[in-house]
């Protein structure tokens, strides 16, 4: 691990795993080569994937996922109504033998037979596809991606494992939601989030992430442009911690990593994990001038998830809420305003 860089862009690589059987660590341009799963010696229980979606409509805010965790399966669907602060979450979770969350053979499509439900997108993540329905939540529409190239990037474990995550921005071409009889009409260009990943994990996970896209404005210039932001990084209880920096910032169809990032925050009620305001932001002695973020999350919804069962302990909260803020990238700085955003603080150990 400790010979692993994350901080220089490169070409991607002709295989996942790599002669010595490990994953072959790095930031990369793309993933075009080989899923070579078979050559690594991590355990195969160790195997997990998952996709991740969201949606920032005028009304509403949209979350959807579909996850294979090995000894577990799930298809999610959350939407948060920002007007009246309500918000519904539809979740079929099913355990071990019972789970029926597949990938395709080129891990780029998920299938879950118990719900019907389906995400998919190609190898450059250009287009996506979804069909997604749990309880009587439904979401059917496509996307394609917007703001740059995704941020693809192999992140190297302990005991020959790593995982292969994409992250990216979208943008509706056409979608519904329903809720039981009522049916919602998704605005074409809409703007969201991705999240795909699939790897061999750790047994225990631990960390915050953050995720959010939308229009901001260039303090020096007064131009617009899209801004897409993606932060994820280990908590302490992660066994092992791995520093693997995904900052990524997306503006003017450019992606950025951005050197330093912190997650900042405390609990109104600890045993509830329900929290105050978030600061995310680069370090402040030493940032790097060109590159740093200064962002504050005000949470308006929280959604906790606690499953406790043998050799599964889980631990899901995610949060829904403004952003607002600084980001300097290519030599401007972007004025953050009126974003919607997913902030995760969550612990899985399986």
């Amino acid at each position: 691990m400790e010979d692993a860089c994350y901080t220089a862009l490169k070409p991607g690589p002709d295989t996942l795993i790599g002669a010595d059987e490990r994953y072959r660590a790095g930031w990369f341009e793309r993933f075009d080569g080989d899923f070579n799963f078979q050559d690594t010696r991590a355990l195969p229980i160790s195997f997990q994937g998952w996709v991740h979606l969201s949606l920032d409509t005028p009304e509403h805010f949209i979350v959807l996922n579909l996850a294979d965790l090995g000894k577990a399966g799930q298809t999610a669907l959350l939407v948060a109504d920002k007007q009246s602060r309500a918000f519904r979450h539809a979740a079929e979770t099913r355990m071990f033998g019972r789970n029926q969350v597949v990938l395709s053979d080129s891990y780029r499509r998920f299938q879950d037979g118990a719900t019907h439900s389906m995400v998919a997108t190609d190898a450059s993540h250009q287009h996506w596809r979804f069909s997604v329905h749990a309880e009587d939540v439904h979401l059917v529409g496509t996307a394609t991606r917007v703001g740059g190239p995704p941020l693809t990037q192999v992140t190297r474990f302990q005991r020959m494992r790593g995982s292969l995550q994409r992250f990216g921005n979208l943008a509706i071409e056409h979608a519904v939601l329903s809720i039981g009889d009522r049916v919602i009409p998704i605005p074409s260009g809409t703007l969201g989030t991705f999240d795909h990943t699939v790897g061999h994990q750790r047994g225990l996970q631990n960390w915050n992430w953050l995720a959010a896209v939308g229009m901001a404005r260039c303090h020096e210039t007064g131009e617009e442009s899209l801004l897409g932001v993606q932060v994820a990084k280990d908590r302490p209880l992660a066994r092992p911690v791995v520093q693997s920096q995904k900052y990524a910032v997306w503006v003017n169809d450019q992606l950025f990593k951005i050197p330093s990032a912190h997650f900042s925050y405390g609990y109104t009620d600890a045993e509830a994990k329900e929290t105050g305001p978030w600061r995310i932001h680069s370090t402040e002695e030493g940032t790097d001038p060109a590159r740093w973020l200064d962002l504050h999350f005000q949470p308006h919804f929280h959604r906790r998830e606690r499953r406790s069962v043998v050799l599964v302990d889980a631990d899901f909260n995610q949060y829904y809420g403004d952003l607002s803020g600084r980001v300097r990238a290519g030599g401007k700085t972007w004025i953050v305003e009126d974003f919607f955003a997913v902030c995760e603080e969550s612990l899985l150990e399986l």
